[in-house]
């Protein structure tokens, strides 16, 4: 079907050729040139009126060969400016840990955040350092906003960090403001619970929480949290208060470790 129509189109463009290099020829008389016009001047016409057309067409067809081609580039250049965002995003926060590293006064390990244990996936992290590189169990990890947890188990190139939300952990604290003492541990919905507080203190809203140091797991003064509320259960002689960590630690990406 569309061979046929190809080639009556060839025809007529062949035919309205011919009939042109008649109409401009001078062997022919003018008479039989002028009965010639008349009878195919519907025909011309029609030729005539499509390459306007197609000439007038021309010029978008190239334009829109340009335009896909621009909209491609502009695609290319949209996806490099997300690859730069993210690299200075990540410079940022190495800048940062350099500059925090320099203001603690005890030796860490940076390392990266490569996974989490599927099996406790919310209160728990895999590093990509390990025994080669200086890590050793029951050492405190922080970032640059706060304490993070302990090393729990160490492999010689990856190390699996317990976070202060999981309820296992237990860190023992003290409120800054009033120097009140208690024990901090974790809660499955990612804050923490502080635990023993005197019935007499005036923990408030907005307490900072910070390490007490007692033990040798976590230096003294580092911060933990914040005091979101205080209560009391009933039966107990003493208060709890509910305090949210300095970090979303569902979204860490690098760590430090105290050697």
């Amino acid at each position: 079907m569309h061979t046929q129509k190809n080639k009556i189109i060839a025809v007529v463009v062949v035919a309205c050729c011919l009939i042109l290099v008649i109409l401009n020829s001078r062997t022919i008389s003018s008479p039989a040139r002028i009965r010639l016009s008349e009878k195919t001047s519907p025909v011309l016409k029609a030729y005539n009126a499509a390459v306007t057309t197609v000439r007038r067409f021309l010029p978008f067809a190239s334009l829109r060969e340009e335009n896909a081609h621009l909209k491609g580039r502009i695609e290319l250049l949209q996806q490099k400016i997300v690859e730069y965002r993210l690299i200075a995003d990540e410079n940022n926060r190495l800048k940062d840990i350099v500059r925090f590293r320099k203001s603690i006064p005890f030796s860490t390990i940076p390392a990266q955040v490569i996974g989490r244990d599927p099996t406790n996936w919310a209160n728990s992290i895999i590093i990509d350092k390990g025994y080669n590189q200086g890590i050793r169990p029951n050492r405190a990890v922080i970032s640059t906003a706060g304490l993070v947890g302990r090393v729990l188990e160490v492999g010689m190139n990856s190390s699996k960090i317990l976070l202060i939300t999981d309820p296992n952990s237990k860190v023992g604290v003290m409120i800054h403001r009033n120097r009140q003492g208690g024990i901090l541990t974790g809660r499955p919905d990612g804050t923490c619970k502080m635990i023993y507080i005197a019935l007499d203190s005036d923990a408030a809203r907005g307490d900072k929480v910070i390490t007490a140091g007692y033990g040798t797991i976590f230096p003294k003064n580092i911060i933990a949290g914040e005091v979101m509320s205080v209560g009391k259960e009933p039966g107990q002689l003493y208060k709890y208060a509910i305090v949210r960590p300095t970090k979303d630690l569902s979204k860490l990406e690098e760590v430090l470790c105290i050697k």
